[in-house]
């Protein structure tokens, strides 16, 4: 007994959890980890005994240490099912390096470690059920979720009725899920989503930067530096090529490189080089300017000839420098220079976007011979005439592309995700093997093709590379500076159609916490309300002025990630201006500000007093990726570093120690607050409208998709009686929008028949809040049309209106075929009309409407009025 209580390996367990933490897996949190560390503290007795028993055999000890996992597996939950590739084989070198030295057979005991904790997280896998990660709630959510599914309207609803688990589950790691799951509803996650973890860099950190970076400039410009904003971003980026230090010797150029490299660069680099995404040949020393190269594509394209010579010559010079013995063995001089032409190719078409374009340009490009496994590693000097040197760009490009990257091969073990498709592919095998009949193989078949489709396509909109080949052609071109030319002509008045916004708050939070929390959050002075507010930013919950990114998505604008004409960048710093003009930024960050106040502190009540919150409050966590154990570590966090003042918590995550938690604390920030002031995620519109003539008919209603299951949906799940509230509040602020939209333009004979038709207004306002979205898009157009049947229709002769004349206000300024088939069809209709009425000499009023239609900013607020209630009638007169 004293031997056994003496045994130093019973301390083994402990100290195995405290190492694991050291290298930063989530093994603190699973099954694994107790089960890990019961076998590693049997694997060192079986090794002492295997050293000592010479006839002791191994298959015993592998039993001892496999039957200590599983039950320590059994006694820490098993969550090992979370483990990828990459952190199993972290795992394994840790224990081997622990256990060296120790035991006399240190690589053996730790595959036999390894083996028996990764079955033990398979069997936790086993305990994950299909209708686990199906719609979570009332039935009634189940019906609208299912018709939605049925209708195709939503490529992640249609993902979450799959037959596959595994497709399921991969969709819920992966994609910002609008969504409860029935598992959330029990309390119970499968942790962060990739989409929501990518935004804390894509948002977070790149507004940190611009904010400093422009303020940087307005100090040089002080200082008395000459050169624009795009020349000082140009200086910025030659400086983080040459070290981080301007050339000229300009303190506030060095200083923008520097904080680029702190606050973007290196983060991302040290976790892509942790995970081994960098490829093999790119050294250390080398490679921080190498993952900041961005091509200029038009430069590319337009001087192929001289890029391929320089690219020639490199890769001459590589292959001469290769070792003995693993040099070129070419017949001839000509066959050495075809290959190098092939490998030349290669690179050219990947770099222009004209090879596969699921994977980023900086990824392996050859593919064979000599050089195989190698990358364009040249160096920048002499290519950079070939680069992109707006550091705006470039950051833009590599927080989003390099972000992903990290983080689905931090979920998923590659990047690429291609371990996963291979289980789906398996699952769906097994599936096909258990149909009874030719009709239901069938079906199964059908359904593989469509779940891969969705899934392929979510990996890659995360990544920035959906259709990367496609964007490039002279039609996308076209596409784009049509959908910006709509939006500064058509949606200037964005922000009083947005006012309804405000009653998201009471639909997710509910009125009393809106009234106690939202603006008080928002402008007391205190501490804690001051760092919660700064962590909003700093996470990326509320990035708009600076970015800009919330209209652009809903308006479907050209990708500000995307390569693009000097022309196309115009376009895009036009939209820029004009989206400034019309207030949106402001309002959104406002109310965003406010979402993220009242998200933060009820996450953090909720964590501190996990035990005593209620079984809804538990399924909200759940939702957002927050479970029991990871509520435990952010109150941890928070009793060490945040702050309490009034009811509001600011958390203070930049000084957190636990970076698993300050990132799931930040994924769920943003998965909240993106959902409460809509903002279009990856899976919620149809892939359909992806593509250039899918964008040009649907521009403008992706926000009517994304609400549909953001409001509706999601808030039948939820506490219904809010949604209720939330109808009333968004309605009766409808109302208000819907008359002021007629007043603004001077059109007081349809403002006045609203308020004489309370039917007529009550549908209009309704109409506004977005919870029933896709029921009125359809209403609208067949209304529209001239059809007699519909929801306005339908509401006027409820009420018992007088005059049955009304229409959809939100429609009022669309004509026939941009009802169909969006702005840009409308637009030639529009034309047509013009030119018609002018050659009669007879400018009609929907005349007029369809000349001011085409004027740049003719929305916006003040400018509408003066061009409706001034310059409309004195154009008439003077056509007559």
């Amino acid at each position: 007994m004293a031997a056994a209580v003496t045994d130093p390996t019973i301390l083994l367990p402990g100290g195995a959890l405290t190492r694991a933490g050291k290298v930063g897996f989530s093994t603190l949190r699973s099954a694994s980890a107790l089960g890990g560390a019961a076998a590693l503290g049997t694997a060192a007795q079986e090794s002492i005994l295997q050293g000592t028993q010479e006839i002791r055999p191994m298959s015993e000890s592998a039993l001892a240490v496999g039957g200590s996992a599983i039950l320590g597996g059994l006694i820490g939950a098993g969550a090992s099912k979370f483990f990828n590739k990459v952190e199993w084989d972290r795992v394994s070198k840790s224990l081997e390096a622990d256990l060296a030295g120790e035991v006399p057979n240190p690589a053996e005991v730790t595959d036999i470690i390894v083996s028996r904790m990764q079955s033990a997280g398979a069997a936790a896998v086993n305990d994950l059920k299909l209708d686990d990660l199906g719609i979570g709630g009332p039935k009634a959510a189940e019906v609208v979720a299912r018709a939605t599914a049925a209708a195709r309207l939503n490529p992640g609803i249609q993902t979450m009725f799959s037959p596959s688990l595994k497709v399921r589950e991969v969709y819920t790691r992966m994609v910002d899920n609008p969504v409860y799951t029935a598992m959330n509803m029990e309390g119970k996650s499968l942790g962060a989503d990739v989409e929501n973890l990518v935004k804390q860099y894509e948002r977070g950190a790149m507004a940190q930067w611009l904010s400093s970076s422009r303020q940087l400039f307005r100090d040089a410009r002080k200082a008395g530096y000459q050169g624009t904003r795009s020349e000082f971003y140009q200086a910025v980026s030659k400086a983080g090529r040459r070290g981080d230090v301007d050339l000229g010797g300009n303190g506030f150029i060095t200083r923008a490189a520097q904080e680029a490299r702190s606050t973007i660069f290196d983060p991302l680099l040290e976790r892509a080089k942790a995970l081994k995404l960098l490829p093999e040949d790119v050294k250390t020393t080398t490679a921080a300017s190498y993952v900041t190269r961005l091509w200029n594509r038009q430069k590319l394209i337009g001087e192929e000839d001289r890029f391929r010579d320089i690219a020639r010559r490199y890769f001459r010079e590589q292959i001469g420098k290769m070792p003995d013995g693993e040099g070129p063995d070419f017949v001839s001089k000509a066959d050495m220079d075809d290959y190098i032409e092939d490998v030349v190719t290669s690179v050219f078409n990947n770099l222009t976007g004209r090879g596969k374009g699921d994977i980023p340009e900086w990824l392996v490009p050859v593919k064979r011979g000599p050089l195989k496994e190698r990358t364009f590693n040249i160096p920048d000097e002499l290519v950079e005439e070939f680069l992109e040197n707006d550091m705006e760009l470039i950051l833009r490009r590599y927080s989003r592309t390099m972000a992903a990257e990290v983080e689905l091969a931090e979920k998923f073990g590659r990047a690429d995700m291609k371990d996963q498709f291979e289980e789906i592919a398996r699952d769906y095998t097994e599936l096909r093997k258990k149909a009874k009949t030719p009709k239901e193989r069938a079906k199964l078949a059908a359904a593989e093709v469509r779940d891969i489709k969705n899934l392929t396509a979510f990996r890659d909109m995360i990544r920035g590379t959906y259709r990367a080949s496609d964007e490039g052609s002279e039609w996308s071109k076209i596409t784009r500076a049509a959908l910006t030319w709509n939006y500064i002509r058509l949606l200037g008045g964005v922000t009083l159609a947005s006012l309804t916004d405000a009653a998201r708050l009471v639909g997710v939070h509910g009125v009393r916490a809106t009234m106690r929390e939202a603006l008080p959050g928002l402008v007391k002075g205190i501490k804690a309300a001051k760092i919660n507010r700064a962590d909003a930013k700093a996470l990326g919950a509320v990035t708009e002025r600076v970015l800009q990114s919330r209209l652009a998505s809903l308006a479907d604008l050209q990708d500000p990630y995307r390569y693009g004409s000097k022309f196309e960048r115009y376009l895009s710093n036009t939209s820029n201006l004009f989206t400034k003009a019309t207030g949106l930024g402001w309002w959104n960050d406002t109310m965003k500000m406010m979402a993220s106040v009242m998200t933060q502190n009820r996450m953090m009540r909720n964590a501190l007093n996990y035990a005593g919150a209620g079984a809804r409050e538990k399924a909200y966590m759940a939702y957002l990726g927050i479970d029991e154990d990871m509520a435990q570590r952010i109150a941890g966090q928070f009793r060490k570093h945040g702050i309490e003042e009034d009811g509001i918590y600011g958390a203070n995550v930049g000084d957190w120690d636990d970076d698993l938690a300050g990132r799931a604390w930040g994924a769920a920030l943003n998965k909240d607050v993106d959902r409460t002031i809509i903002t279009k995620g990856v899976a919620d519109t149809p892939l359909w409208m992806k593509s250039n003539w899918g964008k040009l008919i649907m521009q403008f209603k992706s926000f009517g998709m994304a609400s549909h299951q953001r409001v509706l949906i999601a808030g039948l799940q939820e506490r219904p009686h809010r949604l209720a509230e939330q109808m009333v509040f968004a309605t009766a602020i409808g109302m208000m929008i819907s008359y002021l939209k007629y007043a603004e333009r001077g059109d007081m004979d349809e403002a006045d028949r609203l308020v004489n038709n309370p039917g007529l207004w009550i549908a209009n306002g309704l109409d506004r809040t977005g919870i029933l979205s896709s029921a009125f898009e359809i209403s609208n157009t067949v209304e529209k049309l001239g059809l007699p049947v519909g929801i306005m229709s339908g509401a006027q002769a409820l009420a018992g209106d007088e005059d049955r004349g009304g229409s959809a206000s939100r429609y009022a300024s669309r004509n026939k075929l941009g009802a169909v088939l969006g702005p840009s069809a409308g637009l030639f209709e529009d034309l047509a009309t013009i030119a018609q009425q002018i050659g009669a000499g007879d400018l009609k009023k929907s005349g007029a409407n369809a000349v001011i239609r085409q004027l740049p900013g003719a929305t916006l607020p003040g400018v509408r009025s003066a061009i409706h209630i001034g310059l409309k009638p004195a154009f008439a007169d003077a056509v007559d």
